[in-house]
């Protein structure tokens, strides 16, 4: 899968970003827990190098629990802290907080609030953030990548301030299953990926790793055929069919992308903190011949 994704307003989200890191004492890097590693910016390592950052691991409702802790215990070795947050219900913003405010300050003569700035990629899930820890409807949110537009500072408690930024890409996607994985998360917008494919390799992810959910969830009996014959199979038991009976594939593909997306076929993480190296631009193995079977975590 190919994605051309750096537009204009990349190059100046990282601009401003630069300019920001002056006002803040701290960092919030945004993870998705379904792809904690591939939607880490490589271009923020040498950004946010000098800043203390901490990793938020967002939507951890929709990833395997042990995969997640799997993630926690390896970022550890990379951010000054590591917490996995559900923005919906609340769960972990305790403890984030209590990581944030043992954060140290920028030295200064008159006492100040600790300022942190939120980063991450697109549809990560930031401004959701922030309205968790806040308590209220502080930053734009939505379910399509590009909603935040400008700099917003936003007060969360007594002494604790957050500015939130705009999502922000890096120019090229090193591996086609790191392109895979952003795609699945919707962390693109779906105006420029192929549905069909996106569905078909998720097809092929989902028969190679979980089986049972993909089976139980569109009572697909055999899952030793064609990948297209699987698409098609769901769009069959689904009702997404045209005249004459006949499966609209993009249709299904667009249904199982949506499922995966929310939840419906359990919770999936998608990538392994086992096979992470996290020393590259892609953090993970050159393709090894377009297989999206995870290693052992």
């Amino acid at each position: 899968m190919e994605i051309q994704w750096y537009p204009g307003q990349m190059a100046k989200a990282k601009r401003l970003l630069r300019e920001n890191l002056k006002l803040v004492d701290a960092v919030i890097e945004v993870l998705d827990a379904r792809i904690p590693g591939s939607s880490r910016n490589p271009d923020l390592r040498g950004i946010l190098a000098a800043k203390p950052v901490v990793a938020v691991l967002t939507r951890p409702d929709l990833a395997d629990t042990a995969a997640t802790s799997a993630w926690q215990e390896r970022l550890q070795l990379q951010y000054s802290a590591v917490a996995a947050v559900n923005a919906n219900s609340g769960e972990g913003v305790k403890y984030l907080l209590r990581q944030l405010e043992a954060l140290p300050k920028r030295k200064k003569e008159v006492p100040h609030p600790l300022r942190l700035i939120v980063v991450g990629i697109p549809n990560v899930g930031k401004s959701s953030l922030i309205n968790r820890l806040t308590g209220r409807s502080a930053a734009a949110t939505g379910d399509k990548p590009g909603i935040t537009r400008g700099k917003q500072w936003v007060r969360v408690r007594e002494g604790l301030e957050i500015l939130d930024t705009p999502g922000m890409l890096w120019p090229k996607i090193k591996t086609a299953r790191q392109a895979f994985v952003l795609a699945a998360v919707g962390a693109v917008k779906d105006e420029i990926i192929d549905s069909y494919e996106l569905g078909i390799e998720l097809v092929d992810f989902l028969r190679e790793n979980v089986p049972v959910k993909l089976q139980e969830r569109y009572k697909i009996e055999a899952l030793d055929v064609e990948r297209a014959a699987i698409l098609e199979e769901i769009g069959r038991h689904r009702g997404c069919l045209i005249a004459g009976g006949v499966v609209d594939m993009e249709a299904s593909a667009r249904l199982l992308i949506k499922d995966f997306r929310e939840g419906r076929l359990g919770r999936i993480t998608l990538e392994s903190a086992g096979e992470w190296r996290g020393d590259d631009e892609s953090g993970f193995p050159e393709d090894d011949g377009g297989s999206n079977s995870l290693p052992p975590g």
